[in-house]
């Protein structure tokens, strides 16, 4: 049965955790290199982290109660407390959950205490680990955890690495949106500087996320369908992957205008001092390229509650 509001906490539930994963391990990453700390100065990388935590736990706890009241065949209003420790303890997906909700609350703890410390960078790897195995356990909430023996561990490590490949790549571009969004990016300012920097630099660890996305994606789909074509264009699965596999291209040709093209320009721009045109230029592609992560996330939210079997 469709279910509209099913859909919109699987996407939620997506982007938070995507972000919140990838914002700190992004941060790690540039904890050596200058021009990412000198981007992320001014950022309240605290405050946004928390959010995400809180948000990422209240979605959590809906999500357990809503799967709960589905599994049971009940309305929300009924599900109890045996009806949710039954969720919680006895299924695979409420173990996942358990474990979720448990890593998110230590994630909040360990930001109290940097508080009282100094500045959140220097937790940055706690942070992403937490976050990481947060995300992680979306796997259970899709076709990734649903194999069993050899076959199953390989089409569960196959998930895990999509998940974390993908949280890395769209909170990146999301990061980047932001940065090109601040009042500062229309001026040849320093924190302009550090922002082209930022963008040139950090081409490695994308150029690995898409790697890994493409690797893990090519062996899930076979583990799933047997590398039947008929699945690819008969189901509705196979129609909506192909909608995502064409937002991904997309994806992929706006990233290699910007590394190739874009970022290069600014450059130039910025030391001949006039600058302007090349960020516009360079906002609104990043803009497109957010516009169709967040679409392919919509897909995606769709994608693991369907059968790839069903027609």
């Amino acid at each position: 049965m469709f279910d509209p509001a099913a859909y919109v906490l699987r996407f939620l539930e997506y982007l938070v955790l995507m972000v919140l994963f990838g914002v700190p391990l992004f941060g790690w990453y540039g904890s050596h290199r200058t021009a990412i700390a000198d981007a992320l100065s001014d950022w309240p990388l605290r405050g946004v982290l928390l959010l995400g935590a809180a948000v990422g736990l209240m979605l959590t706890g809906t999500d357990v109660v809503v799967k709960t009241a589905s599994i049971l065949g009940m309305p929300v209003a009924d599900v109890d407390r045996a009806s949710l420790g039954w969720y919680l303890f006895e299924t695979s997906a409420g173990l996942a959950a358990t474990a979720r909700g448990a890593l998110l609350v230590i994630l909040i703890v360990v930001l109290g205490w940097q508080r009282r410390r100094g500045k959140v960078e220097s937790a940055f790897p706690r942070l992403a680990m937490l976050a990481g195995g947060a995300l992680a356990t979306l796997a259970w909430n899709g076709h990734a955890a649903a194999g069993e023996g050899a076959s199953g561990a390989l089409r569960l490590a196959a998930g895990l690495v999509h998940l974390l490949a993908a949280g890395g790549w769209v909170a990146a571009v999301l990061v980047f949106l932001g940065l090109l969004l601040r009042r500062e990016a229309v001026s040849g300012s320093r924190r302009l500087r550090a922002t082209h920097d930022l963008l040139h630099g950090s081409s490695t660890l994308v150029t690995i996320f898409v790697a890994a996305l493409i690797v893990s994606g090519i062996a899930h789909y076979g583990d799933l369908t047997a590398w039947s074509l008929s699945t690819l264009l008969q189901s509705t699965y196979g129609n909506l992957l192909l909608v995502k596999l064409a937002l991904f291209g997309g994806m992929l040709g706006l990233g290699a205008l910007h590394r190739w093209t874009l970022v290069p320009r600014l450059g130039r721009a910025l030391a001949s001092g006039d600058p302007v045109q090349e960020v516009r230029a360079l906002r609104q592609s990043v803009a497109a390229e957010a516009t169709l992560a967040i679409l392919i996330l919509i897909v995606v939210s769709v994608l693991g509650t369907l059968s790839p079997a069903a027609a």
